[in-house]
């Protein structure tokens, strides 16, 4: 399964059996984030966006 990666509320210390990491983002596959996401401990992360060089 694919994993995705999840944004963990600053309150929690453990999602899925393992601590949180420092970046406070952890990587999923959907049935492993279900619980966490349904107790609203976890969010899917937004993309990083890219930046664009002005060539003005």
């Amino acid at each position: 399964m694919e994993k995705q990666t999840y944004e963990v509320a600053q309150d929690v210390s453990w999602v899925n059996g393992q601590p949180v990491p420092k970046n406070r983002r952890v990587e999923l596959t959907q049935s492993e984030a279900l619980y966490d996401l349904g107790l609203g401990r976890i969010t899917l992360a937004k993309p990083a966006t890219a930046k664009v060089k002005d060539e003005a």
